[in-house]
C-alpha cells in the first residue's frame, strides 16, 4: 500500500522546476523570501489562507515542539515555524518530497528552523509523549485503516496536547472521479466522512474538541481568479497530470460530495 502511495505522489525534478520558475519570474534566489514557494508548497485545499487559519487555531508558540505529519515539501512546517517559534519536524512517506522540503528550507534559510524524515501516518518513526502539538493535512484520504492512524497520532503526542487534522472528507454518496491529488484510482483512496475520523479517534482515545468545515472556502478557492498568474502553482509540485486532479477536486467540491473539514483533538 506505501509503495502505491509513494508512487503516486513520486516527481523528479521538484526542486529544479520550482528555481526555474522563480528565476524566470524575477526572484533573486540568494534572497529568497519563504512565502515566495506558497502556491507549490501548499499541498491542500485553500493553501496559505487555511494554513494561517490553523495555525490560529493551534496557538503554538517557541516552546512547543510540532510533528507535521505527511508534510510534503515542507510548507505548512516552514510556515508554523516562521510565525509561531515553534521547533518543527515534518514526516513523509514521499522521498522526493522530503529531499524538496530538506533543499527549500536551505533555499530560505530555514535549514536550522525545521527537520524532516521519511515516515508513515501509521508508522511514526517517534517515541511516545514526544511532540507538543500533531498537524496532520490531507493525509487521511490515503490511510484505510483511520484508528490505526488516529492511534498513532496519539501515542506521538504528549498528555493533553493538542491534534489538528485537515482531510477532504465524503459528504455525500455520490461517485467521485478520477484522479484526484491524493490518489490516480479508486483502489487506493479512502476519503470518509468526519464522523468516521472522531469515531476512530474516541476509540484511540483522544477527546474530540473541535470540527470545522470549510466547503464555502474551498468552493471559493477553487473559482478564484488571480488578478496575474503566480509564479508558483502545484503544478511545479505534481508536474502536467495536476491539472486533471485539480479539476477532478474542484467539481467534487462544487457538487458537494467532499468538503475539506479541520478536526481538532486533545490527546488524553
Amino acid at each position: 500500500m506505501q509503495n502505491s502511495v509513494q508512487s503516486h505522489y513520486q516527481s523528479s525534478g521538484i526542486v529544479k522546476r520550482i528555481r526555474e520558475a522563480l528565476t524566470k519570474a524575477g526572484y533573486d534566489l540568494e534572497n529568497l523570501d519563504p512565502d515566495a514557494l506558497a502556491g507549490a508548497d501548499e499541498f491542500h485545499v485553500g493553501g496559505r489562507k487555511v494554513t494561517s487559519l490553523i495555525a490560529d487555531e493551534l496557538d503554538a508558540h517557541s516552546d512547543n515542539s510540532v510533528l507535521d505529519v505527511g508534510c510534503g515539501i515542507g510548507g505548512t512546517s516552514r510556515y508554523l515555524a516562521r510565525t509561531t517559534g515553534a521547533r518543527v519536524t515534518g514526516i513523509d512517506l514521499t522521498p522526493e518530497f522530503v529531499d524538496a522540503a530538506i533543499q527549500l528550507s536551505k533555499l530560505v534559510g530555514m535549514e536550522d528552523c525545521v527537520n524532516f524524515q521519511q515516515g508513515s501516518a501509521t508508522e511514526i518513526p517517534f517515541e511516545k509523549n514526544v511532540f507538543d502539538i500533531v498537524t496532520m493535512l490531507h493525509v487521511g484520504m490515503n490511510v484505510e485503516d483511520k484508528l490505526l492512524m488516529m492511534t498513532e497520532l496519539e501515542r506521538v503526542c504528549k498528555p493533553g496536547g493538542k491534534i489538528m487534522i485537515y482531510d477532504v472528507t465524503l459528504t455525500s454518496t455520490e461517485t467521485i472521479n478520477y484522479p484526484m491529488p491524493w490518489a490516480t484510482t479508486e483502489e487506493f483512496s479512502f476519503p470518509e466522512p468526519a464522523s468516521k475520523y472522531i469515531e476512530a479517534a474516541k476509540a484511540s482515545g483522544l477527546v474530540f474538541l473541535k470540527q470545522v468545515d470549510y466547503g464555502k472556502l474551498a468552493k471559493k478557492f477553487f473559482t478564484s481568479v488571480p488578478d496575474e498568474p503566480p509564479a508558483l502553482t502545484l503544478g511545479h509540485l505534481m508536474g502536467p497530470r495536476f491539472m486533471s486532479m485539480r479539476d477532478n477536486l474542484a467539481l467534487a467540491v462544487s457538487d458537494e460530495v467532499v468538503s475539506p473539514v479541520m478536526m481538532i483533538f486533545r490527546s488524553g
